[in-house]
């Protein structure tokens, strides 16, 4: 065979072997999905991340004619967890629980491997998780009107948090700003720690889940101030709502979402999508979701994109102008 053949048929196999490739590239999205997918956590067992994402996956599955597992990757704040899922292949099959704290605010705090905006394809968001500011009874405090008299007068506060970074300790320092006093910072290993430490009047005050709240509120062991949200919680409807305490800017909700590595061929980010929204559209989730304080918020993988871009450059420079670090 002369050169110009073998050239012409070298090049005939590569445009064949390259329509093959395309061929079943196609293939494999329009089967999508047709083996088990699996969700990421951040976080251990028995977590906020970890049963939001298996309640998501039960009913994911169903939706999507596949097992969907959760696999625990915990450690590092969270970023154990994101980092490997942004190093995963983008194929749909291994997606993220993430959450404000993994996604938005550990960068700010930890040499993290991942973008927040470039290194994931945002599916959606799953839940809303809002905190809520409880005192010690010791303080003798029922409103925020209150809480900013004891401040004026000199009463020396101090506020716990499961640790540096997370989105409880930000919003200490947030009402820090608001009531224009330095408060020491108490930060625990854990948010259980934090509240004994709160029930006990070691530290004065604190942001805390809804379930743990509620429940401590229930028993008298601490006094609920506010939620942070613009609207009060149907778990906690007596508790004012940031806004009814006249606070500007203390919209802190601990979201949750799912995310997918960077990449992904768009017909399965939609398959992907399309099964969360009708999951989240679920009765018998969103009553799940209730009993901790959370509620589905259903979105596109579109609106999670802006979501992400505005809290990430929301909380960098709310860390820089406070110089803010783990220490």
């Amino acid at each position: 065979m002369s050169l110009h053949g073998y050239l012409h048929s070298r090049r005939a196999l590569l445009i064949a072997a390259t329509f093959a490739l395309s061929a079943g590239t196609v293939g494999a999205q329009e089967n999508f999905p047709n083996r088990p997918i699996k969700i990421v956590v951040g976080s251990e067992a028995g977590s906020a991340p970890d049963v939001l994402a298996r309640l998501v996956a039960h009913e994911l599955g169903p939706l999507l004619g596949q097992s969907v597992i959760v696999e625990n990757k915990a450690g590092a704040a969270g970023t154990i967890g994101a980092n490997f899922v942004a190093g995963a292949p983008p194929d749909g099959y291994t997606i993220l629980m993430g959450t404000v704290s993994n996604v938005s605010l550990a960068p700010s705090f930890y040499p993290v491997k991942y973008d927040p905006v470039k290194s994931f394809t945002p599916i959606g968001m799953v839940a809303s998780v809002p905190l809520v500011l409880v005192t010690t009874p010791g303080l003798q405090v029922n409103t925020y009107q209150q809480l900013a008299a004891k401040v004026k007068q000199g009463t020396p506060m101090s506020f716990a948090s499961p640790g540096i970074g997370g989105p409880q300790h930000l919003a200490g320092v947030l009402l820090q700003r608001q009531l224009g006093v330095s408060m020491m910072h108490v930060p625990y290993k854990s948010g259980g720690a934090a509240m004994t430490a709160v029930v006990s009047g070691e530290v004065q005050f604190a942001f805390a889940g809804i379930p743990v709240a509620a429940s401590l509120a229930s028993g008298k062991k601490v006094t609920p101030i506010f939620v942070t949200l613009s609207k009060r919680s149907p778990a906690m409807p007596d508790v004012p709502s940031a806004t009814e305490a006249e606070l500007k800017g203390f919209d802190i909700d601990n979201w949750h979402a799912l995310l997918a590595p960077a990449g992904i061929p768009p017909a399965v980010r939609s398959a992907l999508d399309a099964a969360l929204q009708k999951a989240l559209a679920s009765r018998a989730l969103a009553d799940q979701f209730a009993k901790m304080g959370a509620a589905p918020a259903p979105g596109t993988g579109k609106q999670l994109e802006s979501v992400i871009a505005a809290e990430t450059a929301r909380w960098s420079k709310f860390v820089t102008e406070n110089k803010l670090k783990v220490e």
